[in-house]
C-alpha cells in the first residue's frame, strides 16, 4: 500500500509568522534575550558535527555590557506558532565577539559538536555502530537520547588518533555498505539521537511563485560509475565481484569503478558490497540550491519538494545543508539539495593492517606517540630478598593487595603515580627492562619521582640505580582498581600492547607514503600530522606553539619550520606562493586550498588551506580543530579550490 504524501504548504500572515524567543542561562539564572537580538544565521550540514547558531544582539547599556555572555554557558532557542512554543535548538556557547558599538555575535555550536573536539585511540570488538555511538558520546560527555539498533555487528574495528565524529562517520559509513540503511545523527533537546534515514511522508513544498526566492541547478554524471569491480585477498586469485547497471550504461556509457577490499573475505560479503556501491555510484549528481522564505523546521537531512518550471526541479529533495537567517521569524533560508541523502564516504582503514613489514612496537624502545617525562630515578626489588627496600615482608603481597609479577608490579609514590596506574618506562641505558607496568607496591624511600621495578633475585644487583623516563599511559583509582588489572593483565598489558602495535603500524605506513618524497616534504608532513588533535582554532591567530590559531597561520608555521620557507600570512597571500597543480599532480607536502567556507568573502573566494598528507586527504586547522581529512569528498569536497606546489 502506497505511503499517503501529506503537502503542507508554508504561506504565513503577519498572524501565523513564527517567531523565535531566546535565552541565555549562567549558573542558576535564565535571561529572556529576544529583545536584545537584531540577527540571527542558523545553520547545519548533513557532514558536520554540529548545527551552529550565531545570535548577534545589542549589548549596550550605559556604557557597559547589559549581560556579560559567558563560553561554555548554555543557550535556548524556542520558536512559538499557532499559540505554542517548542524547542528549536539547544547549543552551547563557543566565541563571543563585541565591538565599540556594543553589537556583540555570539556562536554556539549543539552539545554534538564535542565529538568533533574529542580524539580516542580505542578497539571496538563486537559492536554495531549505535553501541559505538553511544560509547562515543559517553566519552565526550554528551548525553544520548533514542539510538536505533544498526543491526550489523562488526568483529573489530581499531581506530588511532581519530576525532569521535570520524569514527561515527566512519561507522555508518561501513554499516550502509553492508545493509544498504542509511542513518543520520542529531542533537535533540541537548540529546544526541541516531535514526534511520527514510522518505518522510510530511515533506514541505518550495514552490515557484509561492515561497520560493531563487534556485540553481546541477546535474552531471562526472562522477557516476556505471559498473563497480571489487576484489578482495589476493588480487589474482581472491574473490571478485562485479556488478553493471545495463539501463544506466545505456544512458550514460560505460564507466567502472575498481577498488581492492583488503577487509573483507566472504565471497557473499564482497558481493553485497559491490551491489549498494553500484545502486550508490550509478545515478548522476543532480544537485539544487534554493534560496526560499525561511521555514525552521527545515534542516540538514530531512526531506521537501520543490517545484521549479525554470529549472525543471519536480521531486523530492534531500536538505544538505540548511542556513536560515534573519530577525525573530522574518528571515529566508538558503538550502543546498541532492536527490539522494548522501553524507560523506569514510570508509574504514584498519591501521593494524601489514602492508610489507613492521608494525610490531618494540617495547624495549620508547613507544611510539608516548609523551615521556625525565626526572625519574629507577631501582629494582625483589621480595624473595626481603621486599621492598630490604624489609621483612617475604610473601610477595604488595601494598594494594597484589602479588608482585617480576613483568609487571612496580612500586611508585602513589601521591604522584595512584594504585591502578598504567606506565609505560623507559630504561635508556638498560632497555629490555623498558615496558607497560603496572603500579601496586609502594615503600618508606619511595618519594616523589622514585620508582622500583620488580626484577628476577638475580638481576636486582646488576640493575642498581638508573635514570628513567615516565609516561602514565591511564591515571589509576586506587588499590581496588590496581587489583581487578592484576588479575586480568593478560588482557590488559595485551589490549595497550596492540594499541601500540597500531600506531607503530601507522608510523610505517608514514614511512612508506613518505619514502619518495624530498626530505623538505616529508618533514613538512610530519611536523603537520605532529599536531592533529592538539591545536584549537582561534580567528587570525599565528602562534601556533602556544596551541592556538588559525589555517594558515597553521601552514605558515609548518612551512617556515620544517622547510624553511616562509609562505606569508593568510590565504589570499598563500595562494599567490608556489605552481597551481591537477588534483592527480598532488604530492605529500603541497597546499590545498578551499573556497565559500567563509559566507562574506563570497562563494568563490579562496577562505581556507591544508596541508596535503596523501592522495585526497590533507591536514588543516579548522573550528573543528587540527585534523586530517578528505579534500575531494564530504564537506571540504564541496569546497574544494586548488592544489599549489612550492618544495
Amino acid at each position: 500500500m502506497a505511503t499517503k504524501i501529506e503537502r503542507v504548504k508554508e504561506v504565513y500572515t503577519e498572524a501565523d509568522r513564527p517567531k523565535l524567543r531566546f535565552y541565555y542561562f549562567d549558573k542558576d539564572y535564565r535571561y529572556h534575550i529576544s529583545e536584545m537580538v537584531t540577527s540571527h544565521d542558523f545553520g547545519g550540514d548533513i557532514d558536520a558535527a554540529a548545527e551552529t547558531f550565531d545570535i548577534t544582539v545589542h549589548n549596550r547599556a550605559k556604557e557597559r555590557r547589559q549581560i556579560d555572555f559567558k563560553c561554555g554557558r548554555m543557550v535556548k532557542v524556542m520558536i512559538y506558532k499557532d499559540g505554542r512554543e517548542a524547542e528549536l535548538y539547544r547549543g552551547v556557547i563557543v566565541t563571543t565577539q563585541i565591538d565599540g558599538e556594543g553589537r556583540e555575535t555570539i556562536r554556539t555550536h549543539d552539545y554534538n559538536g564535542y565529538l568533533a573536539k574529542n580524539y580516542l585511540t580505542h578497539v571496538f570488538e563486537r559492536q554495531r555502530a549505535d553501541q559505538v555511538i553511544a560509547f562515543l558520546a559517553k566519552k565526550a560527555g554528551v548525553k544520548t537520547g533514542k539510538l536505533v539498533n544498526t543491526g550489523y555487528v562488526f568483529d573489530n574495528l581499531t581506530f588511532i588518533r581519530k576525532t569521535l565524529w570520524e569514527i561515527v562517520q566512519t561507522v555508518l559509513t561501513e554499516t550502509f555498505l553492508r545493509t544498504g540503511k542509511r542513518y543520520k545523527v542529531t542533537d535533540e533537546k541537548g540529546f544526541l539521537t541516531l535514526k534511520e534515514v527514510t522518505l518522510s511522508a510530511d515533506r514541505k513544498i518550495i514552490k515557484r511563485g509561492e515561497n520560493l526566492l531563487s534556485s540553481s541547478r546541477e546535474i552531471s554524471i562526472e562522477e557516476t560509475k556505471t559498473q563497480v569491480i571489487l576484489s578482495a585477498g589476493n588480487e589474482l586469485t581472491g574473490p571478485k565481484a562485479v556488478f553493471t547497471d545495463h539501463v544506466a550504461k545505456a544512458e550514460y556509457g560505460l564507466m567502472t569503478f575498481a577498488d581492492h577490499d583488503d577487509e573483507e573475505t566472504s565471497s557473499s560479503a564482497l558481493q553485497q558490497k559491490a551491489k549498494v556501491l553500484l545502486k550508490k555510484l550509478s545515478v548522476a549528481s543532480d544537485h539544487i540550491t534554493v534560496e526560499a522564505m525561511a521555514d525552521y523546521y527545515v534542516r540538514a537531512g530531512t526531506v521537501i519538494e520543490v517545484y521549479d518550471s525554470l529549472t525543471g526541479a519536480s521531486d523530492y529533495y534531500y536538505v544538505t545543508a540548511h542556513s536560515h537567517t534573519g530577525n525573530n521569524g522574518y528571515g529566508t533560508m538558503s538550502l543546498e539539495l541532492s536527490k539522494v541523502y548522501e553524507p560523506e564516504f569514510v570508509r574504514y582503514d584498519d591501521p593494524t593492517k601489514d602492508e610489507g613489514g613492521g608494525g610490531a612496537a618494540d617495547l624495549s624502545k620508547k613507544l611510539p606517540n608516548v609523551s615521556y617525562t625525565a626526572g625519574y630515578v629507577a631501582t629494582a626489588y625483589a621480595w624473595k630478598l626481603g621486599g621492598i627496600n630490604g624489609n621483612k615482608q617475604k610473601n610477595g603481597i604488595t601494598a594494594s593487595g597484589t602479588t608482585v609479577r617480576e613483568d609487571r608490579t612496580i612500586a611508585v609514590d602513589p601521591k604522584l603515580i595512584p594504585y591502578g596506574s598504567i606506565v609505560a618506562i623507559y630504561v635508556p641505558s638498560m632497555e629490555r627492562y623498558s615496558g607497560i607496568y603496572l603500579a601496586e607496591d609502594t615503600g618508606g624511600a619511595i618519594k616523589g619521582k622514585r620508582i622500583d621495578i620488580a626484577v628476577d633475585p638475580d638481576q636486582a644487583m646488576a640493575f642498581g640505580r638508573r635514570d628513567v623516563q615516565v609516561a602514565v599511559l591511564e591515571q589509576g583509582k586506587g588499590k581496588a582498581d590496581a587489583r581487578t588489572k592484576a588479575n586480568n593483565w593478560n588482557s590488559v598489558s595485551a589490549k595497550w600492547k596492540k594499541k601500540f602495535d597500531a600506531l607503530q603500524e601507522e608510523e610505517d605506513k608514514l614511512d612508506k607514503r613518505l619514502g619518495k618524497v624530498s626530505d623538505k616534504r616529508e618533514a613538512v608532513v610530519r611536523m603537520a600530522l605532529s599536531y592533529v588533535g592538539k591545536l584549537t582554532y582561534k580567528w587570525n591567530g599565528k602562534n601556533i606553539p602556544s596551541g592556538r590559531g588559525d589555517c594558515s597561520g597553521f601552514s605558515h608555521h609548518i612551512f617556515l619550520k620544517a622547510a624553511g620557507v616562509n609562505i606569508g600570512h593568510g590565504t589570499v597571500s598563500q595562494i599567490t606562493k608556489g605552481k597551481k597543480i591537477t588534483k592527480s599532480a598532488a604530492q605529500p607536502g603541497d597546499l590545498v586550498f578551499f573556497k565559500g567556507t567563509i559566507k562574506e568573502r563570497g562563494k568563490n573566494a579562496v577562505s581556507h588551506v591544508g596541508i596535503v598528507t596523501r592522495k585526497g586527504y590533507c591536514v588543516s586547522l579548522a573550528s573543528s580543530g587540527c585534523k586530517e581529512h578528505s579534500y575531494s569528498n564530504g564537506y571540504w569536497g564541496k569546497h574544494f579550490m586548488q592544489i599549489n606546489s612550492l618544495l
